[in-house]
């Protein structure tokens, strides 16, 4: 409310590192500088800035239609998606789809969709990322109260990606194990859908290079993400969140991830002393 009386703007990012409202223009910033294609504008009012992240359009005050309800916050929900295909890919291009129940697999039940994809969040987090005192964690979330949401500091160099790349393979792992064949990675993270939707190809026929031939960052993160994409025993379908929107899945991931940072700091403290 008090910001609200203030008249303080939301900059929201559509395009960009990680799409989603940000309260300040230096957060903004941060996510659209040096992006290519970065689509972002300030807005004076929160529901105004989560229309143009999910691609609702605005409305005149003379229109009698209602937005879409895309940002609604129950898991059973269909979060703002875009659908990209991967090399393990067959329904990529679909409508959205919303979880319609639940089902069982192996020993647990998960949330699915009318085409049998079972749905899962992920998410990474890093406070500091890019210096020495960087701090990282993945989140994976099903729903509520579920035995498999996980939160765990990352492995390797700590950054935000090393979450992102680390929470999507677990997931992965944790879905072969109970058997699930078709898997829904809803994520923020548009860095890693590019990453394997467009880019891993290139980087694979030239010995694991950029196209440019420098180094890659996240190498064995993403090795480990392709030998798990290429095993043959999972159909994968890539699916964007806005991030910081409401979204329920993608809220209790990022919270996830968040307690993985915390654990990683305190194995860094444990180690010192």
């Amino acid at each position: 409310m008090l910001r609200n009386l203030l008249r303080m703007p939301f900059y929201a990012v559509a395009n960009g590192r990680t799409p989603g409202i940000y309260k300040t223009w230096a957060e903004c910033e941060s996510q659209v500088k040096g992006f290519k294609a970065a689509k972002y504008k300030k807005f004076n009012t929160e529901a105004e800035a989560k229309n143009f992240v999910t691609g609702v359009p605005s409305l005149s005050s003379n229109s009698k239609k209602r937005p879409s309800e895309a940002l609604s916050s129950t898991s059973s929900a269909a979060p703002a998606t875009k659908r990209f295909k991967s090399t393990k890919t067959a329904a990529s291009e679909l409508p959205t789809t919303k979880i319609v129940g639940l089902k069982s697999f192996g020993k647990h039940t998960f949330p699915v969709d009318s085409d049998d994809f079972v749905h899962v969040y992920t998410d990474g987090s890093c406070e500091g990322n890019g210096s020495t005192i960087a701090c990282a964690g993945l989140g994976i979330y099903f729903m509520d109260g579920h035995a498999l949401n996980t939160a765990k500091p990352v492995l390797g160099r700590p950054t935000n990606n090393s979450g992102e790349i680390q929470a999507i393979i677990l997931a992965i792992q944790l879905a072969k194990a109970n058997s699930i064949k078709k898997l829904q990675i809803n994520t923020d993270s548009m860095y890693v859908i590019n990453a394997v939707t467009q880019w891993m190809p290139a980087w694979k026929r030239k010995n694991w290079k950029k196209t440019g031939g420098g180094e890659l960052k996240n190498l064995e993160d993403f090795q480990k993400l392709d030998k798990e994409l290429n095993s043959n025993e999972i159909q994968v379908r890539w699916n964007h969140v806005a991030g910081h929107a409401g979204i329920q899945g993608n809220e209790g991931a990022d919270k996830l991830a968040r307690e993985g940072a915390q654990m990683y700091r305190d194995a860094k403290k444990s180690a010192k002393k």
